[in-house]
């Protein structure tokens, strides 16, 4: 065997001995969040009669109250309304409670926060995603719903995926933010909840954004989970494309919520530690 080909298979060799801890590494990481998601997820209904059925038993009951309120006492005159609110209840109870619960991540989370082999970051991904199971287990309830109003499931459908990934980025970013921030400044869970409230009636949830005048119409085009719900809206009830527009606008500032995100946390990822 000639000089060079030894290199190369020297070479060979050598990468993948490098790339196999690489490989290893990723399947524990893969496998710890996994877990992480699943504890975070179950230990919400340990030792609760009902257990896992409360993640459907509380967003029912909050679509039963809204139906009330607006077919009996102040009606809406919208066609199929349960069905019109539950489609956007459901992504909206995601972003609500995950934001809900990002106050307290680092520090309920102090040992993980502390671990010099840990990151961080990781505990707004498993927020975000145990958050999330509650949601897909709602989603078949939402298809008999619609599916009892008429409203026929479309190969649309198929953008789901798409609409929570900029969600999910959404959500991540302003969790980072609300986390890093909550460490030095208690006041902020105070403050996401009564903005958590004040942004579901700036939210079409019950309500279609088409009957608010004109002038206010830029809330809309501008408060990206605004128009996540109108986008779920569009393929799970109507049966249509989504605006691309608004929803390039809001990947936009999903993604820069993201990015800025990040960027808080990695100027107080030192004092974090320290004051937890």
């Amino acid at each position: 065997m000639s000089l060079l080909a030894r290199r190369f298979r020297s070479m060979r060799q050598g990468a993948r001995r490098a790339q196999k801890p690489r490989y290893r590494q990723l399947i524990y990481h893969v496998d710890l969040m996994c877990h992480l998601v699943w504890r975070d997820f179950s230990l919400r209904y340990k030792r609760s009669a009902l257990g896992i059925m409360w993640s459907l038993l509380l967003p029912l009951a909050q679509l039963l109250v809204l139906v009330f309120l607006f077919q009996a006492v102040v009606p809406l005159n919208i066609d199929a309304y349960p069905a019109f609110v539950f489609c956007a209840l459901l992504p909206w109870a995601w972003f609500s409670g995950c934001l809900s619960s990002a106050c307290h991540l680092f520090v309920g989370n102090r040992d993980l926060v502390r671990h010099p082999n840990f990151a961080p970051t990781t505990l707004m991904i498993v927020n975000t995603l145990s958050n999330l199971i509650a949601y897909l287990v709602a989603l078949p309830i939402l298809g008999l719903v619609l599916v009892g109003y008429g409203r026929p499931l479309t190969p649309l459908l198929l953008l789901l995926p798409v609409l929570m990934l900029i969600q999910g980025f959404l959500i991540v970013g302003l969790s980072l933010i609300i986390a890093t921030l909550n460490v030095f400044y208690r006041d902020v869970q105070h403050i996401v909840t009564v903005a958590l409230m004040l942004l579901f009636y700036l939210t079409p949830v019950f309500y279609r954004s088409q009957s608010v005048a004109a002038k206010y119409q830029v809330v809309y085009k501008l408060n990206p989970i605004a128009v996540l719900v109108q986008s779920y809206r569009a393929i799970f009830f109507y049966g249509t494309a989504p605006g691309w527009g608004s929803l390039a606008l809001a990947c936009v500032i999903g993604v820069a919520v993201y990015g800025i995100g990040r960027f808080v946390y990695s100027r107080q990822q030192h004092d974090i530690v320290d004051t937890i």
